[in-house]
C-alpha cells in the first residue's frame, strides 16, 4: 500500500512540475529594481516597482503587459523625480519545464509619463536576463541583471543623447492555470 500511495504521490507531483511554463498559462507578478551611478560629484539613484501579466502562446514562451513606477532621486537636486510606464514584453524559458531553476530572458519596449507638473513623456527599450529559481511548481523568485535606454523628451540630456541604465532587479511570478504538455 505505501508504494502504490507513493508511485500516486510522484505522478501527481511530476505533473505539477511540469505546469510551470507550458502553453495556456498566465504569468502573473512583478520585480523591483535598483540603480544607482555616480559621475564625480553628481549621483543618481533609481528605484522601480514593474507589475506584470502575461500568456504563455507556446511552451516557454510569453508575452503581455508590465506597468511601471519610478522614482529618480539625484543628489542635492530636491525631490525626487517619478514616472509612470507602461510595456509590452516578451520572455523566454530556456530551459525544460521539469527544472527548478530556469534561465529566462525578457525584452520590453514602453511608454512614460514623467514628472506631476510639467509631464513631459518618454520611451525606453529593455532587456534582462537571469535564473528563475521556482519555490513551487507555480511559484517562481527571479534574480536579473538589466538594461535600459531610455529617450524622448523626459530623458535626452542636452546633447540629445539616451539616458542608459544597468542595475539588478529581484522579481516574483505566480504561474497560474494547468497548462498543456
Amino acid at each position: 500500500m505505501k508504494k502504490v500511495l507513493l508511485a500516486v504521490g510522484l505522478l501527481v507531483s511530476s505533473h505539477a512540475m511540469f505546469a510551470q511554463i507550458n502553453k495556456g498559462q498566465w504569468l502573473v507578478g512583478g520585480n523591483v529594481a535598483f540603480d544607482s551611478r555616480k559621475i564625480g560629484d553628481y549621483k543618481e539613484t533609481t528605484f522601480e516597482i514593474n507589475p506584470n501579466a502575461g500568456y504563455f502562446f507556446i511552451n516557454n514562451f510569453a508575452g503581455g503587459l508590465r506597468l511601471g513606477y519610478t522614482s529618480d532621486k539625484v543628489k542635492g537636486d530636491g525631490d525626487a523625480t517619478t514616472s509612470f510606464s507602461a510595456a509590452p514584453f516578451l520572455r523566454y524559458y530556456f530551459l525544460p519545464a521539469a527544472q527548478k531553476v530556469n534561465v529566462f530572458a525578457d525584452g520590453s519596449y514602453g511608454f512614460a509619463k514623467v514628472g506631476s507638473s510639467d509631464k513631459k513623456s518618454g520611451n525606453y527599450y529593455a532587456i534582462m536576463a537571469g535564473p528563475a529559481v521556482f519555490l513551487s511548481p507555480n511559484t517562481a523568485l527571479e534574480f536579473a541583471l538589466y538594461y535600459k535606454s531610455l529617450g524622448g523628451d523626459a530623458f535626452k540630456n542636452a546633447a540629445g543623447d539616451r539616458d542608459n541604465h544597468f542595475g539588478v532587479n529581484i522579481g516574483f511570478q505566480i504561474h497560474l492555470g494547468g497548462g498543456k504538455k
